[in-house]
């Protein structure tokens, strides 16, 4: 029935793309300046995702960007977003696609194939080079290699998990073993490290159960959130390790009480941002405690599902999943918690990207 169901997608895209002309569909409708793309995961097999895109300047958000410029929907599950070359790579999970667009207008570069084959369930892109890229997979054990140029396969390299975020770090990939829901008995509770040079796995080092979201604190050491996998009978509670890049050694350096989402670092890496028991929380790595005095809690009926922060200013971008039936909400705050503006965007808004 997946196999069944994919093929039917497939034919759908063709037949939305295939009488379209080459190059951008609407290259003057829209340009997209400065500010915050918003990608809107959509519900589960009803390929309802969506693009928003939040001008901070001026305070104004587009939404159904995608469809508005290509005539077509985004598709079915939207995960992430890579940026690179002044083009915007769109990683549709359950759709099976990458869409290579124009950064500015948003066009689908149709000209490139947008379902490639052989991955089972893309879930994130890390470039390496203009040339080379990394895709996540949930359902299979390759960590495959894209070239972004003409989206074709460069390759794969063996795992023996499933993948999920990953980082950069000195000519060094950092992975996440998140999920074994598609691998039975697979231990989801380490980060692998590939050369980036040849593309061989070097190092597996352990952590807590199912690493997600990882950052780099101001002395070059990376930092991963483990959501423990609390619902599960033999499951922890969340975590916070550091791993050492030289000696590829973790150690647990906080344990936290009910759930943590996501982990992001402040511009200067002394601190870092969690998304705990539906707040935003702030952890001094210094001292390696949580603050008390500071906390964003969502509104009644909200709930905190992804998070991002400004490079340049500190602020804070929180997503909103709502009841993950209706439209969300993205709320701005500054590095001390004070909100800003906030924004109506799609389904599930999660993954964010600065532009």
């Amino acid at each position: 029935m997946k196999r069944n169901r994919l093929l039917l997608l497939a034919l759908v895209g063709a037949m939305l793309f295939g009488c379209k002309p080459e190059g951008p569909v609407n290259p003057n409708s829209f340009t997209v300046g400065s500010g915050l793309l918003v990608l809107n995961e959509g519900n589960y097999q009803y390929s309802n995702a969506s693009l928003s895109f939040y001008d901070i300047e001026v305070d104004t958000v587009t939404n159904n960007l995608f469809y508005q410029v290509n005539e077509a929907p985004l598709g079915d599950v939207a995960e992430s977003m890579a940026l690179a070359d002044g083009k915007l790579y769109i990683v549709v999970n359950n759709s099976n696609y990458i869409y290579k667009v124009d950064a500015n207008t948003m066009a689908v570069d149709t000209t490139k194939p947008f379902k490639l084959t052989d991955f089972y369930s893309p879930r994130e892109m890390q470039f390496v080079t203009p040339n080379k890229a990394y895709v996540s997979d949930l359902y299979g054990t390759q960590l495959w290699i894209v070239n972004p140029q003409d989206m074709s396969h460069g390759g794969s390299i063996e795992m023996g998990k499933s993948t999920e975020k990953m980082l950069v770090l000195d000519n060094e990939l950092y992975v996440s073993n998140w999920s074994n829901t598609f691998i039975p008995g697979m231990e989801k509770n380490t980060v692998q490290v590939v050369d980036v040079n040849n593309d061989v796995k070097v190092a597996e080092i352990q952590v807590g159960k199912e690493p997600n979201t990882m950052a780099v604190d101001r002395n070059g050491h990376v930092w991963v959130l483990c959501e423990g996998a609390t619902w599960e009978e033999d499951g922890e509670n969340p975590s916070l390790w550091e791993i050492d890049p030289q000696m590829k050694t973790a150690a647990k350096r906080f344990e936290f009480d009910g759930t943590a989402m996501v982990l992001r670092a402040n511009p200067t890496g002394d601190q870092f941002y969690l998304l705990y028991n539906n707040e935003v929380r702030r952890f001094d790595i210094a001292s390696l405690t949580l603050s008390d005095d500071f906390r964003i809690e969502a509104e009644p009926q909200g709930w905190f599902y992804n998070m991002a922060v400004e490079p340049r200013t500190g602020d804070i971008y929180v997503t909103d999943a709502k009841n993950y039936m209706m439209n969300g909400k993205v709320f701005r705050y500054t590095s001390d918690g004070l909100l800003l503006s906030s924004f109506e965007a799609g389904i599930i808004p999660s993954a964010m990207l600065f532009k």
